[in-house]
């Protein structure tokens, strides 16, 4: 089964992404990122999946709470983040 989505991974990478270049407050965050990681993708990888988590709103034990925590999971930060440093 192929999951993936606009040229993406999958749907919640192309979301991951769609939203860092869309918002301006997260945009200006992730060009402190980009700077900080030293052209290191795997690096850079790890403060991006650092972010999501630690972004995530607080929801109460739930389906909710549990399908938003599986598609942060889901996001490929590797993907993400190599894209980031080649603009």
């Amino acid at each position: 089964m192929d999951n993936t989505y606009n040229g993406w991974t999958n749907y919640e990478t192309w979301n991951f992404k769609l939203w860092l270049d869309n918002d301006e407050a997260s945009y200006k965050r992730i060009q402190e990122l980009v700077k900080a990681c030293n052209k290191d993708d795997y690096e850079l990888a790890s403060s991006l999946s650092d972010l999501a988590h630690n972004e995530a709103p607080e929801l109460h034990a739930s389906f909710y709470s549990d399908v938003m925590m599986a598609s942060i999971r889901e996001v490929n930060y590797l993907e993400v983040a190599k894209s980031l440093l080649e603009e």
